[in-house]
């Protein structure tokens, strides 16, 4: 988003007139999404379309073994020479 000029929700808007259905922001500054969920329009459309297709695919994520996957990962790292935080 850097590469253009104006705030956030200027930005967002110029993304969307460029012809992208939709703006991510990734950097967790609250005050910054704000301005661009504010200035981004709802999908509609072919996009809203191709949203809803693909919200139905999401299913409930599997149960997850935290001590295990922490397990696993202490192990590849290990195996990689890699410090991994303990």
């Amino acid at each position: 988003m850097n590469a253009l000029s104006g705030d956030y929700g200027e930005r967002a808007t110029a993304i969307h007139d460029a012809g992208c259905d939709i703006v991510l922001h990734c950097n967790g500054r609250i005050e910054e999404m704000r301005a661009i969920a504010d200035a981004a329009p709802a999908l509609a459309g072919q996009a809203g379309e191709r949203a809803e297709r693909a919200l139905q695919f999401m299913r409930p994520p599997l149960p997850f073994d935290r001590l295990a996957g922490r397990e696993e990962l202490l192990a590849l790292a290990a195996r990689f020479g890699w410090a991994a935080a303990s």
